[in-house]
């Protein structure tokens, strides 16, 4: 069961990855001209990315697996 769970558990973070950067990118690629809160915002959620993937990945790996 932990294989399945860490295939499916791989691709969500993947998928995330990808939709997260072409986010970034039209965040960074289309913003006004004047507008720096881009600057701002990019670091920010880089940093809560990190912070939320290491709960995700700290809670995948305290799930009692052998009992599935």
């Amino acid at each position: 069961m932990f294989a399945i769970a860490g295939t499916v558990f791989v691709a969500f973070i993947l998928v995330y990855a990808f939709l997260a950067g072409s986010v970034l990118y039209h965040l960074r690629q289309y913003t006004l001209p004047g507008w720096n809160a881009a600057r701002i915002i990019v670091p920010i959620f880089f940093i809560l990315s990190a912070i939320f993937l290491a709960f995700a990945t700290y809670f995948f790996f305290t799930v009692p697996w052998e009992k599935f």
